[in-house]
C-alpha cells in the first residue's frame, strides 16, 4: 500500500502579520503610540491598559529617528552592505543613527566606542567611510566646512587647494568669478529632505539579580487590550494587533532570557561579552534571522552594569568560537607579555590558543586596542 504523505509548512510571520510584521522593530515607547492611535478608531479595541511602573521611569534613552526615507535608507543599506563586514555594519548603524534632520553628524564617537568595545578611531575611519564612499557624499560629515570640502574632493579630485578658496569666499565673500560659481553648485545640506525629530524614550527591559536568580521585566508586560464584536475590518486589525503583542513578547523574553544565559558574566561584571550570534538565536526561538534582527533592533536593555542597546550583547563568532571581546582580550595579553610584535606574529601566537585570524584581521583588532 502506497502512504500519502503531507507536509505541514508553518506560515511566515510576514504572512501572519502582514503589514504588521514591521512593527517588531519599534521600540516599546513607539510602539504604544501607534497603539494608543489605532485604539482611538478602532472600536474592536476595548479596555486598553497602558501601565507604566515608575522603574521604566528611572532612565530615559534619546532615541534619534533615522531622517532618511525608506528607499534612501535601503539604498545606504545595500552600500553598507556590500562593503562592510557584520561587526564593522553594526557601528555604521549606530553612526547613521546619531544624524541630525539635515544629515550631519551629532554624536559621540567616544561613546559609540564605549557601546560596542572598540576604539574611537575605529568609529571615526567608519565615519569617514560613509562620509566619502556612500551616496549622496557627505553624509556624516560633522560641519559645513567638512561637507563642502568632501564635495570639492570629489568634484575637483586635482585641485586640493580650491577648499581653502571656496571656504574662504563661503566666509568672507573674497573670491574671483569660477570660486563663486562653484560655490553655487554646492549643497547646502547631506539629505536635503523633510525634518524629523527627536524622540526620548524609556528603556524596555530591565533585568535585575537577587539570590535567587535573574528577574526579567518587559515594559510591554503592562500593556493590554481586549477585542470585541464589530465591523470584520476593524476586528481584523485588532486582532493582529493582539498576536503582534502577543509575538513580541514571547520573542523578546525569549531572546533576553538566552542574552542573559550566555553574558551573565559580564552582566554581572566579572567577564568579557561571548559570542552570541543571530542565527543562533534565530533557531533556538524557530525563527528567521530577519526577524530577530528586527526585534533586536531600537530596544534598550538596562542592567546592573549599566544600559547598552539590545544588540550590544550579539557577538560574532571567531572560527575558533570565541567572541570579539575576548579576542582583543587575549591579543591584548599576548602584546603586554611579547611587546612589539609583527601581525603576522600575533596571528601565530593566537593560533596557539585556538583563535584563527588573518594578519588584515589582527591588524584591524590592533587598531581597535
Amino acid at each position: 500500500m502506497k502512504l500519502k504523505t503531507t507536509i505541514k509548512t508553518k506560515p511566515s510571520l510576514s504572512v501572519v502579520l502582514g503589514p504588521f510584521v514591521g512593527l517588531l522593530e519599534k521600540s516599546t515607547e513607539s510602539l504604544l503610540e501607534q497603539l494608543e492611535e489605532e485604539a482611538q478608531k478602532n472600536r474592536c479595541i476595548t479596555h486598553f491598559v497602558r501601565r507604566k511602573p515608575r522603574f521604566f521611569f528611572s532612565e530615559e534613552v534619546p532615541q534619534r529617528e533615522i531622517p532618511f526615507s525608506q528607499s534612501q535608507w535601503e539604498s545606504i543599506m545595500n552600500q553598507l552592505k556590500v562593503e562592510l563586514d557584520e561587526e564593522e555594519l553594526e557601528v555604521a548603524l549606530a553612526i547613521l543613527h546619531q544624524l541630525d534632520h539635515r544629515g550631519f553628524f551629532v554624536g559621540d564617537e567616544a561613546q559609540i566606542a564605549k557601546e560596542f568595545g572598540t576604539s574611537k578611531e575605529f568609529v571615526e575611519d567608519l565615519r569617514e567611510f560613509i562620509m566619502t564612499e556612500l551616496e549622496p557624499v557627505g553624509i556624516a560629515s560633522k560641519n559645513y566646512e567638512e561637507f563642502f570640502c568632501v564635495q570639492l574632493r570629489e568634484l575637483y579630485p586635482e585641485e586640493p587647494e580650491l577648499c581653502q578658496k571656496v571656504l574662504e569666499f563661503l566666509k568672507t565673500g573674497v573670491g574671483d568669478q569660477r570660486v563663486k560659481d562653484i560655490a553655487t553648485r554646492l549643497r547646502l545640506t547631506p539629505f536635503e529632505g523633510e525634518q524629523s525629530p527627536y524622540k526620548v524614550g524609556s528603556v524596555d527591559v530591565i533585568l535585575e539579580r537577587d539570590q535567587d536568580g535573574w528577574l526579567v521585566l518587559l515594559m510591554e508586560d503592562f500593556i493590554d487590550f481586549e477585542v470585541r464584536e464589530g465591523e470584520r475590518e476593524e476586528k481584523e486589525r485588532a486582532l493582529r494587533w493582539k498576536k503582534l503583542l502577543d509575538l513580541r513578547r514571547k520573542l523578546l523574553r525569549g531572546c533576553i532570557n538566552l542574552v542573559v544565559e550566555r553574558q551573565e558574566d559580564f552582566l554581572l561584571g566579572i567577564g568579557p561579552l561571548k559570542a552570541l550570534e543571530l542565527t543562533e538565536v534565530a533557531q533556538k526561538l524557530g525563527v528567521s534571522v530577519s526577524v530577530i534582527s528586527r526585534l533586536i533592533s531600537n530596544k534598550y536593555v538596562k542592567t546592573p552594569t549599566g544600559i547598552y542597546p539590545l544588540r550590544f550583547f550579539f557577538q560574532r563568532r571567531s572560527k575558533g568560537g570565541y567572541s570579539r571581546e575576548q579576542v582583543l582580550r587575549a591579543m591584548k595579553e599576548i602584546l603586554q607579555k611579547h611587546g612589539k610584535l609583527s601581525d603576522a606574529k600575533v596571528a601565530e601566537l593566537l593560533r596557539e590558543k585556538g583563535i584563527e585570524l588573518s594578519r588584515r584581521t589582527v591588524c584591524k583588532y590592533r587598531r581597535m586596542l
